[in-house]
């Protein structure tokens, strides 16, 4: 221990018994998450190698478009200016949280990965929105990043009353082209996931009688790489490019292997 730390816990008022006590503890959950580790990737790594070869595939195409767009001038890109702004954004930011659901899937917290797909989720709907809705709702989206305007850049669509005071996400959800009830059951769960609910609270997706568990890990891996696909597939329909869409091409079918591979190791391993 160093010489800081010794001081830290000194300071705190623990004593010399005291510190051997949280040192011993410490040591003990070091093993713990080594045999943990142990098992999972003797469980589910063919699984998660699956999500790794996704993120590359998406990757691929993702750099395929970026030097696409960069062929193009200004002004073949004008029309769309903004809405090609907000959804890369968006789409930059999903990809993000995949890595974040991915790492919290790898350290078996299936609660938390779910959580974030909530996110991701909520992303795919703006997306659809933004997709739909162009240039005017895109600019208004852009111009609100410095403000506290949560939905009502979304006015700009024109399709809401003058008269209505604020804008929601479920009104947006109901005005995109995405089909909401492929989803409702997932986001459901994921917002009683997220919230202090009875339902988040006694019926997790998680082992119940464990910190960490291969329990559950399906779902959010599924549905994350699921939801990049879909905003992938926005962004790369503005300016459609053949190369880009045969790369996207093979991602999609990807997700067939993915898919397959969590819900083989979930029915193997779990008993249902």
């Amino acid at each position: 221990m160093n010489n800081q730390l010794s001081k830290n816990f000194k300071s705190a008022g623990l004593s010399e018994s005291d510190i051997q006590t949280v040192f011993s503890g410490i040591a003990a959950m070091r093993a713990d998450e080594k045999r943990f580790d142990v098992y999972f990737d003797q469980n589910w790594s063919t699984a998660f190698v699956t999500s790794e070869c996704f993120y590359v595939l998406i990757s691929v195409a993702h750099i395929a478009y970026t030097d696409y767009l960069g062929q193009l001038s200004d002004a073949d890109k004008a029309e769309k200016k903004n809405t090609l702004t907000a959804i890369n954004e968006l789409c930059r930011r999903a990809s993000q949280q995949y890595l974040e659901i991915l790492t919290l899937v790898r350290n078996g917290f299936s609660d938390g990965a779910f959580a974030r797909w909530r996110s991701m989720y909520e992303l795919s709907v703006i997306c659809s929105f933004i997709h739909k809705y162009g240039e005017p709702v895109a600019e208004k989206f852009i111009e609100a990043s410095d403000s506290q305007d949560r939905y009502d850049w979304a006015m700009a669509c024109g399709e809401f009353s003058e008269k209505k005071r604020h804008v929601t996400f479920g009104d947006i959800l109901k005005l995109c082209d995405m089909d909401a009830e492929v989803w409702k059951d997932n986001y459901t769960v994921a917002n009683q996931t997220v919230h202090a609910s009875p339902q988040g609270t006694f019926d997790r997706l998680s082992d119940r009688d464990s910190q960490r568990s291969g329990y559950g890990i399906a779902a959010p891996a599924i549905q994350s790489a699921n939801t990049l696909a879909l905003i992938s597939s926005m962004l790369f329909s503005l300016f459609p490019e053949e190369k880009t869409m045969d790369k996207m091409s093979l991602a999609a079918k990807w997700l067939d292997e993915l898919t397959e591979a969590y819900v083989e190791t979930h029915e193997k391993l779990f008993d249902e």
